[in-house]
């Protein structure tokens, strides 16, 4: 009798950790959008410098901004993230799960934003870090 009652509740359980990681990614995927075509100096009156930069054979600037919290524990822990990336070629997504060892604890969370300019607008972008945490980074338009 409690295996039929216990099969409906982990399906629902499923069922609403499944719709909460589409809400998340929703928000990840608009975040990332709304810096598409942006200037450069919208960018820079958002984010500030970039942490580094370069020059591809084509002619497009790169520039690579970084963010963090956290870091205050000393245990580890497991972290995943997510990768997006676009351009006049197509657009890919990719995952991947990273454990911290020592210092840095659970709550460390990085996002770091490369953003190709052609003709000081965005062209093509690649984020890494947690969709939660870089969902933070949209752009404001107001």
């Amino acid at each position: 009798m409690s295996g039929k009652i216990f099969r409906p509740a982990i399906i629902a359980l499923a069922i609403v950790v499944l719709a909460g990681c589409a809400t998340i990614e929703e928000d990840y995927s608009a975040t990332r959008n709304s810096w598409q075509g942006a200037s450069y100096d919208a960018v820079l009156a958002q984010w500030g410098q970039p942490q580094r930069y370069t020059v591809t054979e084509d002619g497009r600037y790169v520039y690579t901004w970084f963010s963090q919290t956290g870091g205050g524990g000393s245990g580890g822990g497991l972290n995943s993230s997510i990768g997006v990336f676009g351009g006049s070629g197509g657009m890919g997504i990719g995952v991947g799960t990273g454990i911290a060892l020592g210092q840095g604890g659970s709550d460390y969370m990085r996002c770091e934003r490369t953003l190709y300019f052609k003709e000081a607008r965005v062209v093509e972008q690649s984020w890494l870090g947690p969709s939660r945490y870089c969902s933070l980074f949209r752009r404001n338009t107001g």
